[in-house]
């Protein structure tokens, strides 16, 4: 046991020294996270629609127009508005002409509006359309002096409204403990068997568990901090939300990092040489990079896909974290990941034994 401390000792002193491996573990999960959180996916675009109007028209409808916060309204001339719709900047352009003053309608002369729709844009410029001719009943209404059948009645609510960092973060802490459980482990077990390292040890007193025992215990340790830091950068600097306890994350971050070390000391073992480390672990990482559920939820994805992706470690851990720091969730409702994440960390355990050694070269 005093081994064994020692050993964590140094190989903290060791993990800290790095200045690559602290570098790759906290600057760049900040760094990704800064990216999505300022790319503004929380704010939903407007809709460019062109307006031409005669110089008769007092202007009654487009000020309506206006008025609505979804559109973006431009105004010019019929010849540059249709050039703007072919190029693709406008979803609509609407020809207005001077008879759309409401003083100047009567039932027997009817204006028209003429709407020019961007084919490629079809659900933009259909809310235009939308848009519009709810106006223009809205309006008809109003000249006809129709009596109001409804009324509607606008409640406020004070909802749990969710910002996409709030989504991000804890895929990101779940991303970076991934990154350095994997690509810590697989490339310095494989440095030190290439070297001779690790088969030097086993003349020592030491015992190899020890050793692999000290390494795991550190990159548990990081894999804590790290989590702690991203969480602090998230909620100080983005402002992100976090309304679940904090101390339910530390078993999703402790057995998403046994899950993870299993695959990185099962990659260490498979690779020959540290360069064929990156090409094994990104052939089983980079999928798992965007179909985890880290930058976008899973049921934006075709059903076929789903039915795949729901299964993949990085989900499970994604999908925990997220549900005590977005919903509150308890240990009861994540007991779903945890188990699955310790089947797989089973799994993985497994694997790692059947391929690790302490030798350079395994026939």
């Amino acid at each position: 046991m005093n081994t064994t401390a020692k050993l964590t000792s140094s190989s903290i002193k060791m993990f800290v020294r790095n200045r690559q491996a602290v570098f790759f573990t906290l600057f760049v999960p900040i760094v990704i996270m800064t990216i999505f959180g300022l790319l503004g996916f929380d704010n939903v675009p407007k809709i460019d629609v062109g307006v031409v109007q005669e110089p008769a028209n007092q202007h009654v409808f487009s000020d309506q127009l206006k008025q609505i916060s979804a559109l973006d309204v431009h105004f010019g001339t019929e010849d540059d508005e249709r050039a703007r719709l072919a190029d693709g900047d406008r979803a609509a352009v609407l020809l207005i002409p001077a008879a759309v003053d409401q003083r100047q309608l009567t039932p027997l002369s009817p204006a028209t509006i003429t709407v020019l729709k961007n084919v490629g844009k079809p659900q933009e410029a259909g809310t235009v359309v939308s848009l519009v001719r709810q106006m223009l009943d809205q309006a008809t209404l109003a000249a006809a002096q129709a009596p109001t059948l409804f009324q509607l009645d606008v409640q406020e609510v004070n909802a749990r409204n969710l910002k996409y960092i709030d989504f991000l973060l804890p895929g990101i802490v779940a991303l970076a403990i991934m990154q350095m459980a994997v690509f810590s482990v697989a490339f310095v077990f494989v440095d030190y068997k290439e070297k001779g390292i690790l088969k030097r040890l086993l003349a020592t007193p030491m015992k190899p568990f020890q050793f692999v025992s000290a390494n795991v215990i550190t990159r548990l340790l990081v894999a804590v901090v790290q989590a702690a830091i991203l969480i602090v950068v998230g909620v100080l600097v983005f402002k992100a939300h976090v309304i679940g306890s904090y101390w339910l994350l530390l078993p999703s971050v402790i057995l998403g990092g046994v899950m993870f070390l299993g695959l990185g000391f099962t990659i260490s073992g498979l690779a020959k040489t540290v360069e064929a480390v990156p090409a094994i672990a990104n052939l089983v990482v980079f999928p798992m990079l965007f179909l985890g559920g880290t930058f976008f939820p899973l049921d934006i994805m075709p059903t076929w896909l789903q039915s795949i992706v729901q299964y993949l470690p990085l989900t499970y851990l994604s999908d925990a974290l997220r549900s005590v720091m977005t919903e509150s969730a308890s240990f009861t409702a994540i007991s779903h990941d945890l188990f699955w994440m310790l089947g797989w960390s089973a799994v993985l355990v497994f694997l790692a034994n059947l391929t690790f050694g302490f030798e350079e070269k395994r026939v």
